[in-house]
């Protein structure tokens, strides 16, 4: 049977999400739970981002990198 999964990379991305990309909505799922984030800038440099959480009125730099802390909504 066929799973559609072709390697390891395929696997990861499954489990963990899209990674987000300026312009996105996030919504945090880590343990601040800051509500939803507008992405504003991505560094592949850094493996960062700047998102706006204006629920919370805060700018925060968040790791780009989905281990499944993030989801794209």
């Amino acid at each position: 049977m066929y799973s559609g999964v072709n390697d390891m990379s395929d696997w990861i991305h499954l489990m963990h999400g899209s990674n987000a990309k300026e312009g996105d909505f996030i919504k945090d799922l880590g343990p601040t739970q800051r509500s939803l984030g507008y992405v504003i800038e991505v560094n592949m440099h850094t493996n960062m981002m700047k998102v706006n959480f204006p629920k919370v009125g805060r700018l925060s730099w968040v790791i780009w990198e989905n281990h499944g802390q993030y989801k794209v909504v």
